[in-house]
């Protein structure tokens, strides 16, 4: 017996594109509405509704179009963009899905949904526009939390369920070429910002190696001051890769390093600096090797020494990066087990059948649960 097409409203204050934020926040809910289409085989298709200055809709792919809404006015922070649409927008949904649940955004995605009585779904991307929701308890209107880690996972004070789906990257989209050219780098992928902590990567730079920053320089100070630690170092900046350009960098990398730091050159300090690192699964996806400082998340990812490195300080760092430069039977051994290890566990269809389990959870009527259980 066909099941009926059921929709679901993924709620994005920020959406992937040039016109809106190319982050890892925005890349995740783009990835994981693919992941559950193509998962279910087209059981389940995704509406992606965010904010803009006019009112847009545009198919992305089969089952995921993106619905943009004129923002009710502009906010200082993006996150927390809303639109009176809304509600009309999320009235067709069968459950709604809100990404980024500690903003504006969030919040009125929350109560729009409980009030419609569709059954919800929260996640927490990282960006903190908002505190008001959660203070009054805003996530006790959702049915799930979703983090994709264990790490996220315990960063939530609610008595609402919370279920860990990892990963969400598309392996298809990055996977090694065939030939693969010479590897002769080392790489970062990432937004340009403090808590990245690119300025140690560059610190600890072996000054023989190469290195490439690829990423987009949301902070100008912090990028002026990349470029001056650069002084005398071979550190190439490319600020305008599209994906064609970073596969085709992960693919010359002898690794991608991911440095992040709790505490900042400014001495800021993160409570969660990365909840998962979507370019080291990317990079892990083209057979380069993850390298990550042993911060937040990112250990759950990498099996050290099998399918990437965690490293503690920048002594460490440097006598891996020259390693990995000069042994390129491990670098090959080790970047092939890092892509086994997405197929089997992070990529987006494989996380996309654990987020439609539990969607068809949510959507069972209580008295056909019980039915089940009984």
């Amino acid at each position: 017996m066909a099941h009926a097409t059921r929709k679901v409203a993924f709620l994005t204050p920020l959406y992937f594109d040039e016109a809106s934020c190319l982050g890892g926040g925005e890349r995740y809910a783009t990835n994981m509405a693919a992941g559950l289409v193509e998962a279910t085989g087209g059981r389940y298709e995704v509406d992606l509704i965010s904010y803009g200055v006019a009112p847009a809709r545009r198919e992305l792919r089969p089952g995921v179009s993106l619905r943009v809404l004129p923002v009710a006015r502009r906010p200082d922070n993006p996150l927390d963009a809303v639109s009176w649409d809304l509600p009309a927008a999320i009235a067709e949904a069968d459950l709604v899905h809100v990404h980024m649940a500690f903003s504006r955004s969030g919040e009125f995605g929350l109560l729009s949904a409980r009030q419609q009585r569709k059954p919800t779904c929260a996640s927490d991307h990282g960006g903190h526009s908002s505190w008001l929701g959660a203070s009054l308890g805003s996530l006790e209107l959702a049915d799930r939390i979703v983090a994709y880690s264990s790490f996220g996972a315990s960063l939530f004070r609610t008595p609402t369920p919370v279920v860990v789906i990892r990963g969400g990257v598309d392996a298809a989209r990055f996977a090694p070429p065939e030939p693969r050219p010479p590897r002769d780098r080392v790489l970062y992928v990432g937004r340009l910002l403090a808590h990245k902590g690119i300025d140690r990567l560059i610190a600890a730079l072996p000054p023989e190696l190469p290195l490439t920053v690829c990423g987009r320089p949301y902070d100008p100070d912090y990028f002026a001051l990349l470029r001056r630690l650069s002084a005398g170092k071979d550190v190439t900046f490319v600020t305008d890769a599209d994906d064609a350009a970073v596969r085709d960098l992960y693919a010359r990398a002898w690794c991608n390093v991911l440095p992040s730091v709790y505490v900042d050159c400014y001495n800021r300090r993160y409570r969660a600096p990365e909840l998962m690192g979507l370019t080291l699964l990317e990079a892990m996806s083209c057979e380069a090797v993850p390298v990550a400082s042993r911060v937040a998340a990112m250990p759950e990812f990498i099996k050290p020494y099998q399918s990437g490195y965690l490293f503690d300080t920048p002594d460490e760092l440097t006598a891996l990066l020259r390693r990995l430069a000069n042994e390129p039977e491990t670098v090959a051994q080790v970047g092939q087990e890092a892509r086994r290890e997405v197929l089997r566990a992070f990529d987006l269809t494989v996380a996309g059948a654990k987020l439609a389990a539990l969607y068809d959870e949510l959507l069972t009527p209580q008295a056909s649960r019980e039915e089940r259980v009984s």
